[in-house]
């Protein structure tokens, strides 16, 4: 377990510790934390896409790191550690041999998925860390049942859909595990977990919780299209998680050569799981590339009960680890903001000591140590699809008092919301700084620095 903890933080100091955004996510939900250190609150002052439980998990563990600028990182990167424990704690539990229970561990704790929802900041981390776990507990109860067990996996696996409800498919292993003997370790886990999503949203409103987290996601555009889906999973696994795959398959070829002592039928729970995951994604209406990480621990489940020979193994980890290695660089040493970034950076930190910016890459306002006006936390092209977020709504918050800097830096202000421009002109707004026509910065003439 040690070897565990120190792998998973050793290739996620540099995302914890880096000034920079790491994506468009770890950007939004950076900004969103340091406008709560300010009073903001999700669902009321901040748009919040994910579940109930998310931004207080973030919070939390802001409060843990000190509130450093980087604290939003924290619960994330603990999430990391996490998962690859109980990942080789559940295969331990399901009867894997201890190599390779520690072998899949290292798989959770160093494969690409895993790594870009647990050093930037993103819901599908934690979630995942809390899904795990249920797991864990679960497979526990299938050994030795009682009550008290199930509710601590419902609760688990509903602290998971609290985060993130995209992952709901853990509910059928967690289920079958925990409870496929006993109708009262059944109503066990439906009970906690509902209590523990409801628990987690009444302090915002029901009514607040859905529609931003739950009917938000139903109101994205696009045509459901299975087998592009799957293609872009799979294009995916080959960028981020190859080697764990290319173990997974190797494994499962040379299941008849190296007999497992994990049973075939929690072999079937995880196919069983694998395949759920795979249905869920494949009739998603927008695909992302951090949903993927919802596949990693069934994957990462079958490797540790049909492990290919040794041998194998070794052969395909030379063949695939330096590309491994390569394509997952940008991560594990990414590096900080420089040139018409790094620049935009300081002319927002030298705004007046309570001044507010906001930006269609609200990175730069949150490692500029900003805070941006009320719901315009999240300027993600699907709120804009969704006329969630209008030129109107920008408009008004950039004329707020408080408002004293606007940077269009990608598509989103720069095309997607027309007029926009022209009504920071109105609102007696310069143009600071223009790199190309969707990076600049303009500024209010009211405020000096």
């Amino acid at each position: 377990m040690a070897l565990l903890v120190v792998v998973a933080l050793a290739v996620r100091l540099g995302a914890l510790l880096v000034h920079r955004d790491l994506s468009f996510d770890d950007s939004v939900y950076g900004t969103s934390i340091v406008a709560m250190r300010h009073g903001l609150v999700p669902y009321r002052d901040l748009f919040a896409s994910q579940g109930p439980l998310f931004f207080p998990l973030l919070f939390a563990g802001d409060l843990v790191g000190l509130r450093m600028l980087n604290g939003p990182r924290v619960i994330p990167v603990l999430a990391g550690i996490v998962t690859a424990v109980a990942l080789w704690a559940t295969a331990r539990r399901l009867g894997a041999t201890p190599a390779a229970s520690v072998v899949a561990g290292v798989f959770v704790a160093t494969t690409g998925s895993m790594l870009w929802t647990t050093g930037p900041t993103t819901a599908d981390g934690p979630a995942t860390a809390f899904t795990a776990c249920a797991a864990y507990v679960a497979v526990g109860s299938r050994i030795r049942p009682t009550i008290s067990r199930a509710l601590l996996a419902g609760a688990l696996l509903g602290a998971a859909l609290a985060t993130k409800p995209l992952m709901f498919a853990a509910v059928a292993p967690v289920m079958v595990w925990a409870a496929r003997s006993s109708w009262r370790a059944l109503l066990a886990i439906v009970g906690a977990a509902g209590c523990v999503w409801l628990a987690t949203a009444l302090p915002f409103g029901l009514a607040h919780v859905w529609d931003q987290s739950i009917a938000f996601h139903f109101d994205k555009h696009g045509p459901l299209a299975p087998l592009a889906n799957l293609g872009f999973v799979g294009r995916t696994l080959f960028d981020r998680d190859l080697l764990l795959v290319a173990a997974v398959l190797v494994g499962l070829l040379a299941a008849r050569w190296n007999p497992s002592r994990v049973s075939r039928a929690d072999t079937a729970i995880i196919g069983l799981w694998l395949a759920l995951v795979a249905l869920v994604l494949s009739f998603e209406r927008l695909v992302l590339v951090n949903h993927i990480v919802t596949l990693i621990i069934p994957l990462a489940l079958l490797f540790a009960a049909r492990p290919p020979p040794a041998r194998w193994l070794a052969l395909a980890a030379v063949a695939l680890v330096p590309l491994q290695a390569l394509q997952l660089s940008s991560i594990v040493i990414p590096v900080g903001y420089h040139g018409r970034a790094e620049q935009v950076i300081d002319q927002l930190q030298s705004l007046p000591p309570r001044a507010q910016a906001m930006s269609d890459v609200p990175g730069l306002v949150w490692q500029a140590g900003r805070t941006t006006p009320r719901f315009l936390n999240d300027p993600s092209n699907t709120r804009i699809e969704t006329h969630r977020l209008t030129t109107a709504t920008v408009a008004a918050a950039a004329a707020a008092d408080t408002t004293c800097a606007v940077v269009i830096w990608s598509f989103r202000f720069g095309n997607d919301l027309p007029g926009l421009r022209a009504a920071l002109q109105r609102d007696r707004y310069t143009l600071s700084e223009n790199y190309a026509p969707n990076e600049q910065l303009w500024n209010k003439d009211s405020c000096e620095p």
